[in-house]
């Protein structure tokens, strides 16, 4: 028995019933409060060291060598999950859920699982304590346990699990602001206290290398821990939550210091920039970030808003910027296609409105000369080029409702694209057409774009039927294909008159004709261009005849 009249016997036993009531007491205050982040690990934590501290003080005080193995054997069990409560704390303190499944703590918990039955069983095997002798050490007289090889191995054991807790706590503490900082370095500084009883019981730095320094020590951490989520106020949802939404957040978070190098990124952030971008100048990782366009800039593809907000002390220093890039691809594919709808509607009503224009006057006209010719025709007056003229006329009003219906489905929206060679669109067109003498010429147009095919071939017949009327039956035309940044730009030329240049403009307009057409041949060209999205103009051509280029054509993938 310990003599309970030396100061170091009453100093140590009033240690541990101090720290057992100690840890018992707010391992229950806390288990009533075990919802909070974290509270369930420490209300164990305080639980069993409070427990611990008190069967120590038991083994010291006890006259009886079995009391005190008694109490050693009975104290095993909650010494043992210490480590494991310490790291299932650090996991739900951090809010990692992801690693705090029931499937993982088991697997920590079984090695100490394991070593209870081995410490429990150890008179017979000695794996675990090699020895059970009382041993008088001054005025402390103690039960000496030797450590077997599952002994060591629990002993690495519980120090790599209180090793990987900090290291949670220190990811932890780098990860939050400065407002949470001191909550993680209490929970770090009061894991120093079993780290440190530890080594001072293993090894001998006092006079009483027996006595165990660990059962006040984990009740001392267990108090920091208790007052880092109840006092200090725990990373609650306001921080693990938040933490957890911005680590989660499809869009780009980056966070800049105030010297513009980056000191964050979430993982959406990390999909975007390089692999060594924290660290680097903002403007050298990502200078769109600092051009203060307020348009969408494009980034793989995809299409990012960028808002920033400035990063504050409390004292308003500057401490850096914050960005977050909303992705909004699909915001502006949708506004794309509603403008490219709204264009098709305007396309539409102007339709609407030179049909009509075509209708009241233009078909009106030539119906008019036909009915007079017939009525002349048909009183015999004489005049035998009526039946001509009236046939002319009919042939004028098949060529505007032809125009008409090929206006009609020129501007509708392209709804799918595929493959087109061009050189066998223009070559087949081509044959198709009454040419006369006429020559076509297709220089470099092997190239296969993406186009509604119909609408490409109603498109090179309209600008072939233009040449043929306008420069005459023995035209050159010549069609080849450029490629550039934006795709392929197709150019048909001819050595006829060529176009003023002060008509180039109005070419395209409905009802507009240089000689005696219809007006709505080059309108449909562009109508057709317009659909895919295509631009279409009058160039100079080396030759001086008229040259029609139609750029921003795709490629075709091969």
């Amino acid at each position: 028995m310990s003599d309970p009249t030396a100061l170091p016997v009453q100093a140590y036993l009033l240690a541990c019933l101090l720290s057992g009531v100690v840890g018992l007491f707010l391992g229950r205050v806390a288990w009533r409060e075990r919802d909070e982040p974290g509270g369930l690990e420490v209300s164990l934590y305080l639980g069993c060291g409070g427990v611990v501290a008190v069967l120590y003080a038991l083994r010291v005080a006890s006259p009886n060598p079995l009391v005190m193995i008694g109490a050693l054997q009975t104290a095993t069990p909650f010494f043992a999950a210490m480590p494991a409560l310490w790291v299932a704390f650090a996991f739900a303190y951090a809010g990692r859920d992801e690693w705090r499944t029931e499937r993982r703590l088991i697997g920590l918990a079984t090695p100490a699982f394991i070593w209870v039955l081995l410490a429990w069983s150890s008179r017979t095997h000695g794996l675990a304590r090699s020895s059970f002798d009382p041993i008088v050490e001054g005025p402390f007289t103690l039960v000496q346990t030797g450590l077997g090889p599952a002994g060591l191995a629990f002993l690495a054991y519980a120090y790599g699990l209180y090793v990987a807790g900090i290291l949670v706590i220190v990811d932890l503490y780098r990860r939050t602001g400065n407002r949470y900082r001191l909550q993680t370095f209490v929970a770090l500084l009061g894991t120093l206290f079993p780290l440190l009883a530890g080594i001072a019981t293993v090894f001998d730095f006092g006079s009483y290398p027996t006595v165990d320094w660990t059962p006040a020590a984990f009740v001392v951490h267990g108090v920091f821990l208790y007052g880092v989520v109840f006092w200090l106020g725990t990373l609650d949802a306001s921080v693990v939550a938040r933490d957890t939404a911005v680590e989660v957040m499809q869009d780009p978070v980056i966070v800049a210091g105030s010297d513009g190098r980056i000191r964050d990124l979430n993982p959406a952030a990390e999909r975007i920039l390089p692999d060594d971008a924290v660290g680097e100048s903002l403007s050298t990782a990502f200078p769109d970030l600092e051009s203060g366009d307020e348009h969408p800039i494009t980034i793989d593809g995809r299409q990012f808003d960028i808002q920033e907000d400035p990063i504050t002390d409390p004292r308003g220093t500057d401490r850096g910027h914050v960005f977050l890039l909303r992705d909004v691809t699909e915001r502006e594919r949708r506004q794309a296609a509603l403008e490219r709808r709204e264009r098709q509607l305007e396309r539409q009503n102007e339709r609407l409105e030179d049909f009509a224009g075509v209708v009241s006057h233009d078909l009106r006209n030539p119906l008019a000369a036909a009915t007079a010719a017939v009525e002349l025709a048909r009183h015999g007056d004489g005049d035998d080029d009526a039946l001509e003229r009236a046939a002319d006329a009919h042939e004028r009003m098949d060529d505007l409702i032809e125009g008409l219906l090929s206006l009609a489905t020129a501007g509708r929206a392209v709804d799918g694209v595929e493959p087109v060679s061009v050189d066998a669109t223009v070559r087949t067109v081509w044959s198709r057409l009454e040419t006369g003498s006429a020559t076509l010429l297709v220089e470099d147009g092997d190239e296969t774009v993406l186009a509604d095919a119909d609408r490409l071939r109603q498109l090179a017949a309209n600008l072939f039927r233009n040449a043929v009327e306008h420069a005459g039956e023995d035209v050159t035309v010549r069609v080849r294909t450029e490629r550039s940044d934006g795709g392929v730009a197709l150019r048909v030329a001819d050595d006829g008159p060529g176009i003023p240049s002060d008509e180039r403009d109005r070419v395209f307009e409905r009802g507009v004709s240089l000689d005696d057409g219809t007006g709505l041949g080059l309108a449909i060209v562009g109508d057709i261009a317009d659909a895919h999205g295509w631009s279409v103009r009058v160039v100079d051509e080396a030759d001086g005849g008229a040259c029609f280029e139609i750029d921003g054509i795709e490629v075709a993938p091969k």
